[in-house]
């Protein structure tokens, strides 16, 4: 111990001391009244020229207690290089397989340095970043700075730093000052990162006809709070950008209140004693959290080992203002609602999108809007798909859950548009990790009063038997020649599908007209006759010039199937009557995804 009467000498230069007490390695003051804020400061100041440092204690009475600096435990510079050593090495690796993976680059030292330069180092600058914020921080309240214990971790590389336990704090203000300083430069640095990351990435010229339907329980919440534009939720981030997301996803790791992580700076400032049981409570979720993922045990691990309690200010005579109190609470809550995820990473590359090869949807009067349902399937985690629609406006009506598949509803916003015949909107789907475009065709159908179905106007509805033919008869009652096109449409699960393609067909009366195309004269009539092999409804449109059209609903019913049926072919020519021939067992493989 350093001569006693120097120590005393100083501390009774700044209290009223009572009575001192000398024990082997320290003297305890017992002091009457407790001076000021900054008395305390002035005496730490003082001491530390004679190599000696104090602490107080308000139980049973006053009290200063004086010790050598020697005693306090030297930080070990070593493990926390080697942990340096390590984080940085899991970060490099991590970004050189991430950049391989998202570029395709089979380049070994390529995908090293540029994983480097555009993750791992990125990284890094936001974690020394907060390092900057704390070091304010503590300068501010005349307090040496110790650099922190990185965390490595498979995976995202990092989870983080926790604060050295030989950090000496003088009072609860500067403990919260410094956690909360450190947050927030974190917070920050990553949102700079992630607007950065987004102004180079391919995925950031976002049209306004794009939506992504975002869950409230998507997370981190950051992103459908205010980043959605820049980097909608679980798309596949470019390297740059992912070292942000990984910065917020750190930053709030370690806004939790634990130990000596700078949430727990915080919270111990603002609880004191009681703190230990929000720690408890802290560790408790890093732990559940670990079940999801199993890396964030390190973290919970470490904090155990420095220990659960945390740090304690040095000055426990004066708790800060409420007002430093509530603005630190503020701010890392904010930090851990928008930030905390249970999950950070999210994997995309196992989903599949199923939009219906020649999704044929009709619509008669534009009445109404248009629905397309899209099936995405993953075997991953909260996967939310951007869509886009050329032409036009599209909203997402909602989702329906089973199991991996997810049924999101577009509705096309076709109501009052001055659409007639036949219009093609393509839908795209991007998931982050693969983009779909399939073209959707949308009837626009009016009814014709000069064309009669079985001498009726208007939908004609018919009721048939699988393998017997029936017959559509179709009338052109005006003067002038009918050029229609005949448009079968088949459903058998809730979705039709084009058969125009997949017809064995002939229309006997112009061998020079296309197949599908129907040709009557004024005041003419034309027979079809069909058959089908396969139960279902058929809708068929005889579709003339400006979308007028008559529609055919043809409600097919199962019938045991016969034990020889002859394959479909071409049947003889019949005068004034076509024979148009339908195998609907063809399409299967269209709405079988």
């Amino acid at each position: 111990m350093i001569e006693s009467s120097t120590i005393d000498g100083i501390v009774k230069k700044y209290y009223d001391v009572s009575e001192v007490e000398n024990t082997r390695y320290s003297m305890v003051f017992h002091i009457q009244g407790r001076g000021d804020e900054k008395t305390f400061g002035y005496l730490l100041d003082e001491l530390d020229t004679v190599g000696a440092t104090a602490f107080t204690n308000d139980f049973p009475d006053s009290q200063i207690i004086v010790i050598n600096n020697g005693n306090v435990s030297r930080e070990r510079r070593g493990l926390k290089t080697l942990m340096l050593f390590l984080s940085m090495a899991a970060l490099i690796y991590t970004g050189s397989v991430y950049y391989s993976s998202y570029y395709s680059s089979d380049l070994i030292y390529r995908n090293i340095i540029y994983g480097t330069l555009f993750y791992a180092i990125p990284v890094i600058s936001i974690l020394l970043f907060r390092e900057a914020g704390k070091y304010i921080a503590l300068r501010k309240n005349h307090i040496k700075y110790n650099f922190p214990i990185f965390v490595p971790s498979p995976g995202l590389g990092t989870l983080g730093t926790i604060n050295s336990n030989k950090n000496q704090f003088r009072d609860s203000k500067s403990m919260i000052e410094a956690g909360t300083f450190s947050l927030f430069f974190g917070f920050l640095a990553s949102i700079l990162l992630i607007i950065a990351g987004a102004a180079i990435m391919p995925y950031v010229n976002y049209s306004s006809a794009i939506h992504s339907p975002i869950s409230v329980l998507n997370f981190p919440l950051v992103f459908p709070v205010a980043l959605d534009h820049l980097f909608p939720a679980y798309i596949i981030p470019d390297p740059l950008e992912l070292a942000g997301y990984v910065g917020i996803i750190t930053t709030a790791l370690n806004s939790m209140p634990v130990g000596f992580m700078d949430g727990g700076l915080v919270f111990s400032g603002i609880l004191g004693k009681q703190f230990k049981y929000a720690s408890y409570a802290g560790i408790a979720i890093l732990l559940a959290a670990s079940i999801l993922y199993p890396y964030i045990l390190i973290l919970a691990v470490l904090s155990i080992l420095l220990g659960i309690k945390g740090a304690l200010p040095m000055n426990n005579f004066f708790k800060p203002r409420a007002s430093v109190k509530w603005l630190a609470l503020a701010i890392v809550v904010i930090v851990i609602i928008l930030g905390f995820a249970p999950l950070p990473l999210h994997n995309t590359d196992s989903n599949n999108v199923a939009i219906p090869d020649s999704c044929y949807i009709m619509q008669q009067n534009n009445t109404g809007n248009v629905s397309v349902n899209i099936t995405v399937q993953n075997h991953g985690v909260n996967i939310s798909p951007l869509f886009s629609v050329t032409p036009g406006n599209f909203t997402v009506k909602g989702f329906t859950q089973n199991k991996a598949d997810t049924i999101y509803t577009l509705e096309l916003i076709t109501y009052n548009h001055n659409y007639s015949g036949r219009k093609n909107f393509t839908i795209a789907v991007d998931t982050g990790m693969s983009s779909v475009n399939k073209t959707v065709s949308v009837y626009f159908l009016k009814p014709d009063s000069n064309m009669h179905i079985n001498k009726t106007m208007g939908p004609e509805n018919l009721t048939v038997k699988e393998y017997k033919p029936f017959n559509i008869t179709i009338f052109n009652n005006s003067n002038s020649t009918l050029n229609a096109q005949i448009i079968p449409i088949f459903n058998s699960t809730g979705l039709y599908m084009s058969l125009q393609n997949n017809l064995n067909a002939e229309i006997n009366l112009n061998p020079h007209i296309p197949l599908g195309i129907l040709q009557i004269y004024g005041g003419q009539n034309q027979t079809l006759t069909l058959v089908s092999y396969d139960p279902g409804n058929l809708k068929l449109i005889i579709m003339g010039q400006g979308g007028q059209a008559a529609i055919v609903n043809i409600h097919i019913l199962p019938e045991p199937r016969p034990r020889t049926v002859s394959p479909p072919g071409i049947f003889p020519t019949i005068n004034y009557t076509g024979y148009y021939e339908m195998q609907l067992g063809t399409i299967h493989p269209f709405y079988n995804f």
